[in-house]
């Protein structure tokens, strides 16, 4: 039961410091063991020889699980090794922190919400979107920050809670490198086509659960009618289940130019919907966070009234 209640408190205490503290100075952000994750990977990329598809896959698989082990089986040392409470407890925080953002989210949609100028803005936007910026007009880049902050409802603050409060800080870290290894790999292109198939189709299954749970809580969250939670995310196949969440949540039109739209039906994008976006991707996160707690809880009261060995697969 003392394992149940320290991850309780890891939980706790580490949305607070996020909230509190947020994520590393950018200047400082090349030091932060996350990163070192797509840092490794893409040193594995540069040195992977294209033109064998079967070899590539092969790499890819390789590659991830090295990179996936890497990084979370001390995750699973720490667990073992560590016999000081309050020691493991300190390590779990930060270890977890990294796992996920909230402020990190709202940073960098009110960089681009707050921008003097297109030029300003350009900057901001291309920092959180893969996409090209350049010849972007100001609705588009709005747009663009707006699906940005749906979809990292999902990978930056919904999926780790989600695999945290069921298998722990190793879970978490699992799915955060999985999500990085998408995010440098995982591109449906000439290079990535083979070698990254497999950190993208894990990153699919991996968010399955957690982005029909945000999607969910977008909705929820919002103005929508009762009826808009019924299949609402799911008119156009192309577009993520968040970003149409948030469209109809919003009333507002997101486009990413040849790919999709969603919402053609309402007016476009502006920086007040920015803010509006954020508003309910914290809500959202606040509101799986007590849902989190409160599972995590009633397993732990669960071993209170039944013995331990009743649950030998719990962590």
């Amino acid at each position: 039961m003392n394992l149940l209640l320290d991850q309780i408190v890891i939980f706790l205490l580490a949305i607070l410091l996020d909230l509190g503290v947020g994520d590393p100075p950018e200047r400082m952000e090349k030091f932060y063991p996350i990163v070192w994750i797509s840092r490794l990977m893409s040193f594995f990329d540069r040195r992977t020889k294209r033109g064998d598809a079967r070899r590539e896959k092969i790499l890819g698989v390789v590659y991830a699980m090295l990179t996936i082990s890497v990084f979370s089986v001390p995750c699973l040392i720490m667990l073992l090794l560590i016999h000081s409470e309050l020691l493991y407890v300190l390590l779990g925080v930060l270890v977890f922190k990294m796992t996920f953002t909230i402020k990190g989210l709202e940073r960098y949609g009110r960089k681009a919400m707050d921008a003097p100028n297109l030029k300003a803005k350009r900057e901001a936007v291309e920092k959180i979107v893969s996409r090209e910026v350049a010849d972007l007009d100001g609705e588009h880049l709005d747009s663009a920050t707006i699906e940005s902050v749906a979809e990292n409802t999902t990978d930056s603050v919904i999926a780790p809670f989600f695999y945290f409060s069921l298998f722990g800080i190793f879970g978490a870290m699992v799915y955060r490198v999985i999500n990085t290894l998408d995010a440098v790999v995982g591109y449906k292109n000439r290079r990535y086509e083979h070698f990254g198939w497999f950190s993208a189709k894990t990153d699919d299954v991996m968010n399955y659960i957690p982005e029909r749970i945000a999607a969910g809580l977008i909705l929820l969250l919002s103005r929508s009618k009762p009826g808009d939670l019924r299949n609402r995310c799911y008119e156009n196949k192309d577009v993520p289940l968040t970003i149409a969440a948030m469209s109809h949540a919003l009333k507002v039109k997101l486009e990413k130019i040849g790919h999709y739209t969603v919402g053609e039906r309402f007016d476009g994008a502006s920086p007040e919907h920015i803010g509006e976006a954020i508003k309910i991707a914290k809500r959202s996160t606040i509101l799986f966070a007590f849902v989190c707690v409160v599972v995590m809880g009633m397993v732990m009261f669960s071993h209170l009234l039944f013995p331990l060995s009743l649950f030998p697969f719990s962590y």
